[in-house]
């Protein structure tokens, strides 16, 4: 393969570092098979393939939102991932992308956290012991130790679901905005 194509595929494979390995070198080698039939079966020079195939970072950034739209569930991997498309994503990204995947992944650590709060608000004043640190209150009511329990479990789930509703939008707008970088 040509030099030039070369150092187009290592700008590539460096725009995304976030993947796995093993996802870096299948779409190493899909974009590879495509410059080798664009050579052979359209008789293009380098340059041309080069030119078709367009911006290394948005070439990479494509593949990386398609990555990140395709799979699911919320673990650091990801989140990295989610950030690096950030990074490449542009101004609406700078404005989206941080609103809808940090606060949507922090609503889901909440919804987790709230119930376990209420859980030991709970078991705390049926052992005899004020934890002061936690407390349920609306405005100026404060709910009693035991209404704390169900009342976190409540919050935690519409917390939870808020939060995955937004790492929902965050996974669809990447997938809008590599289905635009693909084209």
């Amino acid at each position: 393969m040509d030099k030039i194509l070369n150092q187009y595929l290592d700008k590539v494979d460096r725009y995304l570092r976030p993947m796995s390995a093993a996802d870096r070198a299948d779409i190493i080698s899909e974009i590879k098979s495509g410059m080798a039939e664009m050579e052979a079966g359209k008789s293009l020079t380098p340059e041309q393939i080069r030119e078709r195939l367009g911006d290394p970072r948005e070439l990479a950034q494509a593949y990386l939102g398609e990555a990140i739209a395709k799979t699911h569930g919320c673990d650091m991997r990801k989140l990295a991932a989610v950030m690096a498309f950030y990074a490449a994503a542009g101004l609406g990204g700078m404005f989206i992308l941080p609103f809808t995947a940090i606060l949507g992944a922090a609503l889901m650590l909440c919804g987790v956290i709230a119930p376990l709060a209420g859980l030991v608000k709970a078991a705390g004043f049926l052992l005899g012991m004020d934890v002061p640190v936690i407390v349920f209150q609306f405005g100026s009511w404060t709910a009693h130790p035991l209404l704390a329990l169900p009342l976190s479990v409540l919050m935690g789930a519409l917390f939870f679901l808020a939060g995955k509703g937004l790492w929902k939008i965050t996974l669809k707008y990447i997938q809008i905005v590599a289905k635009g970088r693909m084209k």
